[in-house]
């Protein structure tokens, strides 16, 4: 089964101890960039468990 990704799902990353929820920001062929903490990473999609929820809140260049 594979992920269904869109900008702005929520996504649950693990780093194989801890589990984080992070704002997909773009994704690329290889990685999504994910915002977490304020911080933007490049995050491989095989470390991605699971789309938790959607932003609420639309970005403001969308608009």
């Amino acid at each position: 089964m594979a992920i269904s990704l869109h900008s702005y799902n929520i996504v649950r990353i693990t780093d194989g101890q801890q589990v984080h929820n992070c704002t997909v920001i773009k994704m690329c062929y290889d990685y999504a960039i994910v915002k977490y903490q304020g911080e933007c990473y490049r995050v491989p999609y095989h470390l991605m468990d699971q789309v938790v929820g959607h932003e609420l809140l639309m970005p403001t260049d969308a608009v």
